[in-house]
């Protein structure tokens, strides 16, 4: 089924500003009788194939789906087909495609889409560009989705645990440094300190998670 869907086609649909929060809490059997979604091409498709509706597994690929493209609402139609035009016209949309299909496919939690919705929102917009989101969607395909929201309104990783900073660092988030401990003696030793300083890792939030948590959270 996946290898039939053109997700930019669907980018493009008309009926993507028709998306409300509504259709995002109705059961999956009640999706099927949704005019709204039998116009965009991605839904069209899935409709027609009634195993679709039988495997858990394809049902929650088409939650996802719904739950990214929902994000894209409020752009312009106008603006969503200048943005897959020129993706058309650089030779990118069959590859990007497959990849962004690929990724919503394996992602495994709803939350995800919604994130990767909102970052391809402001790709669309030019406010991201095309590459970072790329990249930042390979990020939250292989990031733990609660050490994500722990980033929100949160860049000083205030209250974050050092295990989970080391996860974050691991998928691209945060940069690690091995702290200054000179800088530190001389700190102390200067108020008169004798303690003893050793060395720890520190981290920062890199330009990705900047981005992440400005635009996707």
């Amino acid at each position: 089924m996946k290898d039939k869907i053109n997700i930019f086609q669907s980018v493009k649909s008309k009926a993507v500003k028709d998306l409300s929060p509504e259709l995002l809490e109705i059961g999956l059997d009640s999706l099927t009788n949704s005019e709204v979604l039998k116009d965009i091409p991605v839904f069209g498709i899935a409709f027609k194939g009634y195993s679709l509706y039988q495997n858990v597994t394809e049902a929650f690929f088409t939650k996802k789906l719904l739950n990214f493209l929902y994000e894209l609402n409020d752009i312009p139609l106008t603006e969503r087909e200048k943005f897959i035009d020129k993706l058309e016209a650089d030779g990118e949309t069959n590859k990007a495609g497959e990849k962004l299909l690929i990724t919503l496919n394996r992602l495994n939690d709803i939350d995800k889409a919604k994130i990767i919705g909102k970052l391809f929102k402001k790709t669309i917009l030019g406010v991201i560009d095309f590459n970072i989101f790329n990249r930042l969607t390979h990020i939250i395909d292989n990031a733990y989705i609660d050490d994500i929201k722990l980033l929100k309104n949160n860049l000083n990783l205030g209250y974050i645990s050092e295990d989970i900073k080391s996860n974050l660092h691991q998928v691209g988030l945060l940069n690690q440094r091995i702290s200054d401990t000179e800088r530190q003696k001389k700190f102390l030793a200067r108020v008169g300190s004798s303690k003893d300083v050793k060395p720890k890792l520190e981290y920062k939030a890199n330009e990705y998670c900047k981005i992440l948590v400005e635009h996707g959270l």
